[in-house]
């Protein structure tokens, strides 16, 4: 997999993007959300409550799409589609490193000391399409 996006793809997967995250209801209707994410160089992790639309959306079809992208120029963005499965709870220790990641050190750590008690669940995104613009070829 690692083969199919260039270092700027993966800079750019390493930044703190807000990305939207679809999902399909068990009616077939589509349901988008804007989420935090993590990428391993193979898969997407994003977390969400137990009993949230998404976690049931992923339960019953087990397909997501993510999309990444930039708000101001010059816009880019990473679009996957993939396989979804609902992993386990996520404890405190990696919500803190994404909650930094997107919140800076100080504000990130008091953001998860402020929520630790929350019943956080991962969702793993496999991809298996991807798109993008505004990125090199390399």
């Amino acid at each position: 997999m690692a083969a199919l996006f260039s270092t700027d793809i993966k800079t750019f997967l390493s930044q703190p993007h807000v990305a939207a995250l679809a999902t399909v209801r068990p009616d077939g209707r589509p349901h988008v959300t804007p989420v935090w994410f993590d990428f391993d160089g193979s898969e997407f992790t994003v977390s969400t409550f137990r009993g949230a639309q998404k976690l049931e959306n992923v339960s019953h079809k087990g397909f997501a799409a993510l999309s990444v992208f930039t708000h101001d120029p010059p816009y880019r963005n990473v679009i996957v589609e993939g396989m979804a499965s609902i992993g386990s709870p996520l404890d405190n220790v990696w919500r803190e490193r994404l909650a930094t990641r997107y919140l800076g050190e100080h504000a990130g750590r008091v953001y998860v000391q402020e929520t630790a008690d929350w019943d956080v669940i991962a969702i793993h995104i496999r991809p298996l399409r991807w798109t993008s613009t505004g990125f090199s070829e390399s």
